[in-house]
């Protein structure tokens, strides 16, 4: 016996804009990391997150992208 799919979702109710907002979340993960982190890419991880991140390709490649180790942020205190 199949169950419907909102009979599914009727047992697990969760506000639709709670789940908008953890879908947001989750969709500009990359997006939230690089600028945490102060990556020198970050505005092309932003753009490439935005233009292509619904591909879910280009989501785990900005993904990726954004936990690279930033090379241009230097440590040390040098200045």
């Amino acid at each position: 016996m199949q169950e419907h799919t909102f009979e599914v979702l009727a047992r697990f109710p969760l506000h639709p804009l709670i789940a908008l907002f953890l879908l947001v979340v989750v969709y500009c993960l990359p997006l939230i990391i690089a600028a945490i982190r102060n990556h020198e890419n970050a505005v092309a991880i932003a753009v490439l997150n935005i233009v292509a991140g619904w591909t879910f390709v280009g989501w785990v490649v900005a993904l990726t992208w954004s936990c690279l180790a930033n090379k241009g942020v230097s440590s040390g205190s040098n200045q």
